[in-house]
């Protein structure tokens, strides 16, 4: 990891996007475009922004909370931004038309999807989720229905397994919540089929964050899944303290010292994910979007929040 190329990108990211834009946003758009191995292009990046401007309308969660966040996907994506543009809002209409609400995150969950079709298992699922936590499941696990439901197996089946992980981590002293929640969904990546040793490795990760006295957060809960789900080793940990607290020292991240954590984690996955054979490329590609995605669902109620106090002190 280089901090000066994290640093430079950020800098070209805060200024393309403006001093409007919380600084946490910037961050994570830096980080979608250095975890894909992209370099920032800020005429690439303001084209897809001006794109979304002409073609959304003044309510779409494009234009305002996910504006940045959405001009990174549908840069890095193959198709011209238009098409891409024009991907995400039927998949956004095809989760509609599945009994979704229109909200930030099922534009979210759009971005991600590779095909229409997963708007139905993605329903079916949440269904599912909500049977085992009610009043938890929400909004905000529309993207990780999206791209869970995606995937092989029995999607009873794997709710039930989130259930069990859920169940299991939280007699291992995690506090409940829906950052849990998220954790135990990622942790059936791989499989819906409940694995003690997913459990074994998530708790490990955690020991070794703990001894090394990193604080992790409930919103960092998330991260140990994906870390466990990649199998990063203990090489790649000891990576991921160094550069955190490298980054800590970095004036970006003196106000946001768990951006800095985050930021180390991804760039170790990515760098983690290259080093893979061909045959696991699609596994990984789909979890490091559900990563960056779970990244700028923290930005979507960041933002959400900002824009709300913004609104609120001028009437």
């Amino acid at each position: 990891m280089d901090s000066k190329h994290i640093e430079q990108t950020f800098s070209e990211v805060s200024k393309t996007t403006g001093w409007a834009v919380d600084k946490r946003i910037s961050l994570a758009v830096t980080n979608i475009y250095l975890g894909r191995g992209q370099k920032f292009d800020a005429r690439l990046h303001t084209e897809a922004v001006n794109v979304i401007k002409k073609n959304e309308g003044w309510t779409s969660p494009l234009r305002s909370h996910l504006l940045h966040v959405a001009a990174a996907f549908m840069v890095l994506k193959e198709e011209s931004i238009e098409s891409s543009l024009k991907l995400v809002n039927q998949n956004q209409q095809a989760l509609n038309d599945a009994g979704f609400w229109k909200t930030s995150y099922t534009y979210l969950a759009a971005l991600l999807m590779k095909n229409l079709e997963e708007a139905e298992r993605a329903r079916a699922l949440y269904e599912e989720m909500k049977k085992h936590h009610k009043f938890l499941t929400s909004n905000e696990d529309i993207p990780y229905a999206a791209l869970l439901g995606g995937r092989e197996g029995a999607l009873e089946e794997r709710a039930a397994t989130m259930n069990m992980y859920y169940k299991d981590l939280r007699e291992h002293g995690f506090s409940m919540g829906n950052d849990l929640q998220w954790l135990s969904q990622i942790m059936t990546f791989e499989s819906p089929v409940y694995s003690p040793g997913m459990v074994g490795k998530v708790l490990a990760i955690q020991k070794f964050f703990k001894d090394e006295k990193i604080k992790i957060k409930y919103a960092q809960y998330p991260t140990l899944g994906f870390l466990a789900v990649t199998g990063v080793g203990g090489n790649g940990l000891n990576e991921i303290v160094s550069n955190t607290r490298e980054l800590e020292s970095n004036k970006i991240f003196r106000w946001y010292k768990d951006m800095a954590f985050s930021t180390a984690v991804q760039q170790t996955m990515a760098d983690n994910i290259k080093g893979q054979d061909i045959v696991d490329m699609a596994f990984s590609t789909s979890l490091e979007a559900l990563m960056q995605a779970q990244q700028a669902a923290m930005m979507v109620s960041i933002n959400a929040a900002i824009i709300s106090t913004t609104n609120n002190s001028s009437t």
